[in-house]
């Protein structure tokens, strides 16, 4: 037994129409096509069903055989199901309604969820935004199976992904606060490697890091890892090291009351890019499409770059908003 039908819905459309109509010719015209078209469809059904459907009588058009009447109530039937299966994956493809698993790489999403999330609530209160904050290869992994329609990270790590850029960012590095050497906020990639660096646990973030040393001709230095950004931020104004980063956030003071700062690199490093990961060969939902709408409105607010927003949706007014809606 095998699982191919042999037989297709328009081969099935031209049986019902040509029954109804009992002539191919008019059948022909409703479904705009060749005559001999719709009779070679007809044809081809009856073979792959290894029945009968239609008489065919010569200057009277075709009437119903015993096996053919039995089976236009099932054709019909069948293509009422598969126009209903249409109209269900047209509604899903543009519908914002219902949810939408969306995976972050954890050291974005505080930049980016809190107010992602509120104007996701205004915009589209019909759209239930599931958000996974997860390592590096643990979104990676609910892209491939599925558990999460798309990714928010950077393009070093979404190698798997059909990725879209939607802003370019450069790498700067967090030192102490009374960190020599960075008086006017600029410093060499060689000179922060006489330290350590300071970075999350993170195997493909790490082999980037790697990678930028290479390029700018140094040597990798010793590596501090930890869990979460703010021990990071702790331990790098504790002098332990300095960390890269390609966000900047606003509090510069540690959980223990030290300080931190970022500082420009002088070296001609490649920049990298903030965006969204999808799988390839998938299509974007309407709740999809409607979250990058809103993501695209706050990126540039959160990374402090030049916007590109609609009328009323500048990174100050955005924040504004955010600051009066809490």
């Amino acid at each position: 037994m095998t699982d191919q039908l042999g037989f297709s819905l328009t081969q099935l459309q031209y049986f019902v129409v040509s029954a109804e109509l009992g002539n191919i010719s008019e059948a022909a015209e409703r479904l705009c096509t060749s005559q001999s078209t719709v009779s070679s469809a007809v044809r081809r059904l009856e073979r792959h069903l290894g029945v009968q459907l239609l008489l065919r009588h010569h200057a009277r058009g075709v009437s119903l055989t015993p096996s053919g009447r039995h089976l236009l109530h099932e054709a019909h039937l069948l293509l009422r199901q598969a126009r209903s299966l249409k109209a269900q994956s047209d509604s899903l493809a543009s519908d914002i309604t219902g949810p939408l698993d969306v995976g972050f790489f954890y050291p974005i999403a505080p930049f980016l969820r809190p107010l992602v999330c509120r104007l996701i609530e205004k915009r589209h209160g019909v759209l239930q935004l599931n958000v996974h904050e997860e390592s590096a290869e643990e979104i990676m992994n609910f892209l491939r199976a599925g558990r999460c329609e798309m990714i928010v990270t950077y393009d070093f790590l979404a190698e798997e992904s059909v990725f879209h850029p939607l802003v370019e960012l450069p790498v700067h590095a967090l030192v102490a606060e009374d960190a020599p050497g960075v008086d006017d906020g600029r410093v060499s990639l060689g000179e922060l490697v006489a330290q350590p660096l300071v970075t999350l646990d993170s195997p493909p973030l790490l082999r980037h890091f790697e990678k930028l040393c290479v390029d700018a001709g140094v040597a990798m230095p010793p590596v501090i890892r930890t869990t979460t950004q703010e021990t990071m931020r702790g331990l790098v104004a504790a002098g332990f090291g300095f960390a890269l980063m390609y966000q900047r956030a606003s509090p510069v003071t540690t959980f223990d009351g030290r300080r931190v700062r970022a500082v420009d690199i002088v070296d001609d490093l490649a920049p990298s890019f903030l965006g969204v990961g999808i799988m390839p060969g998938s299509a974007m939902s309407g709740r999809a499409k409607a979250f990058l709408s809103v993501l695209r409105s706050v990126i540039s607010a959160g990374y402090d770059v030049t916007p590109q927003p609609g009328p009323d949706d500048t990174p100050a007014s955005l924040w504004k908003r955010w600051a009066v809606d809490q």
